[in-house]
């Protein structure tokens, strides 16, 4: 039979770009030579003589279910019905597909339709029991396939023409009993023609276990051999098909399910030894209402399943290391406690700090600390059991979980293994670097029942171990949520000292050795507690950096030490210079260097008056902060570094970094009078390798005459210590200036 032009086809979707795909799909405008080229080259796409198989048809669309009801109706009040509808299933906020169909196939049973969906929309046994069985439905998954679409175009028109004119047939079948086989022969060759054009594999079976039917999909899915399939035996083609599964039992068990229960629907997935995913669907195949054989489909999903996979994967582990997430952890030590309180047992968290890792980041790069964090991973993955769980939080912190503990002797015996593991060298970018841990520990049940509580009290301990010098292990005990509240009123006491400007200045005086002058005034801040009292620096500025407060602090005392400093050349004081402290976070921060020069403005003070001290650490191998350091070097400021000799001491940035000075830590010069110690060979060096730069030092820590002489004999031009002066508020200092400005 040849098809008819201007069959009548009608899209209801919401989106009129589907409204434009399918008529681009389904028409054949002719175009020229040129453009059609273009579109080929440009595009992929098929050229129009590859549609030139299509029919005519005649394409109507509908923003909304309501909408395309009503063209329904109207085409059949015109008697020029629709042959086919492509209905989208999710159509907000109108009708959704199943009740628009259900509206159409009251005004029309005769229409095809095709049911537009995703994976994610209605179930095939979720829209049997709202349509019932019909033969007019396919479902067309998305995303679309062209040649599928047009095929099932073509194949549903032409069935509905002869649906037609099998009707037609069927008025005249008393006259014309002869014509029947003709029209039963036609149909089932359009009924093949869907068959064929499914995009699931279908294989039919009767009652006696013999093979009915199957498409060519269906052997492409399972690559059966022809051999086996001329047998018409499906227990054969089942057994074949069981060698090809990864789980033949499971599949077997379920087979036997639907064997002694006839009338059931069943969707699931089979996972091929090949690493496929099949989805397969399975629903009795009845006639005039009797149970007469069934019907097995069969999708290949193994991409959709690769990408869930792969997107469960990202959503529970950690990009860098691969490791387990929080939120896996979290479902582990879920695990882990119940099947600890159902046998009794007992559950270890162990909660890993990488010591001093921020200095890592700071002195080589970020990308060093993720090769860093790589390698520690790597190792404590080695030394963990296959039960246990390596997880990573967040930074340089790790979680582990022990399992099946009868006592907590085996963690402390575990967890030393692991400190040793860790402080073994790592060689990160061609440099070995040696790192040690601090490790907290919790117990199931003793610390704690829930996830949060033995995390949190595994991290309390973990920083208890940090307090009493790091590089060793802590279990939790009760004491140290103490500990907590007081960190945490520290940082609300912290904030308020922010808030209420509870901090104050001391100076400290530096003195040339030779001329015994004042030279310069190191700034150093304290803090006025309401109740304890003066609070040092070292009791609150490391938790100020890790809080973020040192950035408001820092450019308040920046601020108040170049006011007072320019307060006393006012005072026809000696023009001195005032040193202040900067901290990795400060000199870091965007704004830094305009922080510094503004103030410099707002004060008044000259540049060549202050001086700017940088530990080793936030110096070491960054050239970020060298390019810092020059910009302070170009407008003036004096730089030099403060505590040399206790960091990773280099001396390839003594030669990149534009330094003025280096002031050796008080260490050095409390032991230099002991003969029998190194610290006085180093501190020789030190001073005659800063001379030898053309380096200014400074000894910090002189406290006796006997310091003094020594450093002088080792051409040391400045000190600080006690010796000259302790640390004096602003008023003090400036009587100490008018008093002493030179030492005899």
């Amino acid at each position: 039979m040849e098809l008819q032009a201007n069959l009548r086809l009608i899209v209801i979707d919401d989106n009129p770009e589907i409204h434009k795909d399918f008529i681009k799909i389904l028409t054949t405008n002719p175009t020229s030579a040129t453009f059609e080229s273009l579109d080929q080259k440009l595009f992929g796409e098929e050229s129009e003589s590859e549609k030139s198989f299509l029919p005519k048809f005649q394409i109507d669309t509908a923003i909304q279910g309501q909408e395309g009801v009503e063209k329904v109706r109207a085409a059949i009040a015109e008697k020029n019905p629709y042959a086919l509808a492509f209905v989208d299933i999710r159509m907000p906020p109108g009708w959704d597909g199943i009740e628009t169909i259900k509206y159409i196939w009251q005004i029309d049973s005769n229409i095809q339709v095709v049911i537009c969906t995703a994976y994610s929309d209605y179930s095939w046994e979720e829209t049997i029991e709202q349509l019932g069985m019909n033969d007019n439905l396919l479902i067309l998954k998305k995303p679309f396939d062209n040649v599928a679409v047009r095929q099932l175009a073509c194949a549903l028109t032409k069935k509905w023409l002869l649906m037609h004119e099998t009707r037609e047939q069927m008025q005249l079948l008393e006259q014309r009993v002869n014509e029947r086989t003709s029209s039963l022969q036609k149909s089932l060759s359009m009924i093949r023609a869907t068959f064929e054009s499914a995009a699931d594999g279908i294989l039919v079976v009767d009652n006696t276990e013999n093979i009915v039917d199957y498409n060519n999909k269906f052997i492409d899915l399972w690559r059966i051999p022809a051999a086996i399939l001329e047998k018409k035996d499906s227990n054969l083609l089942f057994e074949y098909v069981l060698d090809q599964i990864e789980f033949p039992e499971g599949f077997t068990e379920k087979i036997k399910r639907i064997d002694a229960k006839p009338e059931l629907i069943n969707v699931d997935t089979i996972q091929f030894k090949d690493g496929r995913v099949l989805e397969w669907y399975t629903q009795p195949h009845k006639l005039n209402e009797a149970v007469i054989g069934r019907v097995w489909c069969f999708r290949d999903i193994t991409e959709q399943e690769t990408l869930e996979k792969r997107l469960e994967h990202q959503a529970t582990h950690d990009d860098l290391t691969d490791l387990p997430n929080r939120i896996l952890l979290a479902d582990r030590l879920k695990q882990a406690i119940e099947i600890a309180e159902r046998d009794q047992t007992m559950v270890g968290v162990l909660f890993f700090d990488l010591d001093r890792f921020k200095l890592i980041n700071d002195s080589f790069s970020h990308a060093a600390g993720d090769e860093l964090l790589q390698a520690v991973a790597k190792r404590l993955r080695s030394a963990t059991r296959k039960q246990d769980t390596l997880a990573r939080l967040s930074g340089d912190e790790f979680v582990m979980i022990i399992t099946n503990l009868h006592n907590d002797g085996y963690l402390a015996d575990i967890t030393n293994k692991l400190l040793n593991v860790i402080r073994q060298p790592f060689n990160i970018d061609n440099k070995e670097i040696i790192i040690t841990t601090s490790i907290g520990i919790s117990v199931f049940p003793q610390n704690g029942n829930t996830t949060e509580q033995l995390l949190r009290n595994a991290d309390l301990a973990m920083y208890r171990a940090k307090d009493v010098g790091a590089n060793q292990f802590q279990f939790y005990t009760p004491s140290l949520n103490e500990r907590s509240i007081q960190r945490l009123e520290l940082e609300a006491e912290l904030q308020r000292a922010i808030n209420n400007q509870e901090f104050f200045l001391c100076y400290q005086p530096q003195v040339d050795l030779i001329t015994q002058k004042i030279i310069a005034v190191e700034a150093l801040i304290r803090w006025q507690h309401p109740k304890r009292g003066v609070v040092l620096p070292m009791e609150f500025i490391p938790l100020a950096e890790e809080i973020g407060f040192i950035i408001p602090i820092g450019e308040w005392v920046l601020r108040k030490a170049c006011q007072q400093n320019k307060m006393w050349q006012k005072q026809d004081l000696p023009f001195i210079r005032v040193a202040v402290n900067v901290t990795t976070p400060q000199i870091k921060h965007p704004n830094f260097i305009n922080t510094v020069c503004t103030i410099l403005k707002e004060t008044g003070l000259g540049p060549e008056f202050l001086e700017i001290e940088l530990t080793e650490n936030i110096i070491l191998g960054t050239k970020e902060i060298v390019k810092i350091v020059s910009e302070l070097k170009e407008i003036g400021i004096q730089v030099v570094l403060d505590d040399f000799g206790t960091g990773n001491s280099s001396l390839n940035y003594l030669r990149s970094v534009p330094l003025d000075g280096l002031k050796i830590d008080r260490s050095f010069i409390n032991n230099m009078m002991d003969r029998n110690n190194s610290d006085g060979v180093i501190l020789r060096a030190i001073i005659s390798m800063a001379n030898g730069l053309s380096l200014e030092v400074i000894a910090e820590g002189v406290e006796n005459q006997e310091q003094l002489k020594l450093l002088k004999a080792q051409e040391c031009r400045e000190g600080q210590g006690y010796y000259f002066s302790k640390p004096l508020l602003a008023a003090d200092l400036e009587k100490f200036l008018r008093e002493k400005h030179q030492f005899s």
